[in-house]
């Protein structure tokens, strides 16, 4: 049977704990600054959708992560999300995936699938990459790929993907960007290069300063990333 996900989040006033995971801590990967909570003023619903808020209060930041594992994953499908993200300089929202089972072993062997990832220090730059045990962000080598899109922050965006057992491609706004393809530029095409062959699960949060989110600006917070509805089918 195929799995599929359908979330008009304008229509939800609490997150499904069938389908939901909240996660909740301070040490977190990157160099990541927030503390992730389950607080109404991190995690709530308004007319627009699913509001992930990040707050600075007494000198800490707090946000909101929430994730799929274990009761909702796929393996090769099509998918949407429709979101806006934050513009305050610091800001590192992201809608990604994760493997379900780790079959090749933990971070990076099993790969990660980075449906979106933007920050408000190159707020017209978002950022569409996959990372695998021989291509990752900590080396040279890397599937990485930047998009220019003037004053993303402005308005809300459909962020679209399709993963099949040879490609990963994207789209954003019903426009192809650009597609990863298995062994393209005489990449590995074993598991170290490719391991996109297992069932992965989504991940939609909210970041501050890190590597990737940059220096932080105090005085624009808080700062929302809103996501309005999901859409996801199983090939």
């Amino acid at each position: 049977m195929k799995r599929n996900l359908y979330i008009d989040f304008t229509k939800e006033k609490k997150l499904d704990s069938n389908i939901w995971n909240i996660a909740i801590g301070d040490k977190w990967a990157n160099n990541e600054l927030q503390r992730y909570t389950d607080l109404s003023d991190n995690l709530f619903f308004n007319d627009e959708g699913l509001v992930i808020q990040a707050t600075l209060k007494n000198g800490k930041y707090n946000s909101a992560r929430i994730h799929t594992k274990n009761k909702f994953s796929f393996k090769y499908g099509r998918g949407e999300i429709i979101a806006k993200v934050p513009s305050g300089k610091g800001t590192w929202p992201a809608l990604w995936m994760l493997p379900q089972d780790n079959v090749y072993g933990y971070w990076p062997k099993s790969g990660e699938i980075d449906i979106m990832e933007h920050t408000g220090n190159n707020k017209d730059l978002l950022y569409l990459c996959i990372h695998t045990e021989k291509y990752n962000h900590t080396r040279k080598d890397q599937y990485f790929y930047s998009v220019q899109k003037t004053n993303i922050a402005d308005e809300f965006h459909r962020f679209g993907f399709e993963w099949d057992e040879k490609s990963i491609t994207y789209y954003i706004d019903g426009v192809k960007e650009h597609a990863y393809i298995k062994g393209d530029d005489s990449k590995d095409t074993s598991s170290k290069g490719w391991p996109f062959d297992q069932e992965f699960y989504l991940i939609m949060n909210l970041a501050i300063g890190g590597t990737l989110g940059g220096k932080v600006d105090e005085s624009c917070f808080p700062q929302q990333f809103i996501i309005k509805s999901i859409k996801i089918e199983e090939f």
